[in-house]
């Protein structure tokens, strides 16, 4: 497994080439830089993270979902200066679940399992009545931590989930939130579109559950990094028609 600070560097240099690569590009690259990620968010990213096996073993989507996290999206690259709140967050789930049987941005009022084991049991969320001062929480530590900005978004994409303050959507959320937070701070976004990310990102998100936080942020980064060399080389090959 590549080692965290050797990661970081990658991550870091890799930022800085996509900033100086913007910089001084045509509205053509910028708007390709852009279209790139929202296509990948919105319409690749569900096809690995929403799979459903069926008997003819086709990916089962809805396209309103898609739909939603595009509109959801763009709101987040249109509101860079709004503070992440839970007022935001309720905002954003309710984005995701417009036209669809989810009551969009109303806590849940059942209790829930979540999919992650603990010591080979089914992880149970917080009581109800325990969401809104445990959000409170998330997004104060959030916005005061001292801890760098990459660990406070890949900790609270997880906290969003380990809470499970909705009835669903809660991952797609959580990662819509948590790329909101890393572009307020000078990062792209995290793609996962690879083919085998959805059973290492439930892998990810489990190893934290069980006290394997390393390996759950090593995943997080490397998808970061991924990413931005995607996009780098996006950038490279834009050219104005």
């Amino acid at each position: 497994m590549t080692k965290t600070p050797k990661i970081r560097k990658r991550i870091e240099q890799n930022r800085i080439t996509i900033t100086q690569m913007l910089s001084g590009a045509t509205s053509t690259k910028r708007l390709n830089n852009l279209n790139w990620l929202c296509h990948e968010i919105a319409y690749e990213e569900p096809k690995i993270l929403f799979f459903m096996s069926a008997k003819e073993q086709k990916p089962y989507l809805d396209y309103t979902y898609m739909q939603n996290i595009d509109v959801a999206y763009n709101y987040t690259l249109h509101n860079p200066d709004t503070p992440i709140d839970a007022i935001e967050i309720c905002k954003i789930h309710s984005m995701l679940c417009a036209n669809t049987n989810i009551q969009g941005g109303l806590f849940r009022t059942s209790p829930k399992i979540v999919e992650i084991t603990v010591n080979g049991m089914r992880m149970h969320a917080p009581d109800p009545s325990e969401i809104m001062s445990k959000l409170n929480m998330i997004v104060y530590k959030l916005n005061n931590s001292s801890a760098d900005v990459l660990t406070r978004a890949f900790s609270l994409h997880y906290d969003l989930i380990a809470l499970q303050p909705f009835d669903d959507f809660n991952k797609r959320t959580a990662r819509l939130v948590m790329n909101w937070f890393l572009v307020q701070n000078g990062y792209r976004p995290v793609v996962f579109n690879n083919k085998s990310d959805k059973r290492k990102y439930i892998e990810a998100i489990t190893a934290y559950a069980n006290g394997d936080r390393k390996r759950y942020m090593a995943f997080m980064q490397a998808c970061l990094v991924r990413t931005q060399e995607q996009l780098i080389n996006v950038i490279h090959k834009s050219k104005v028609l």
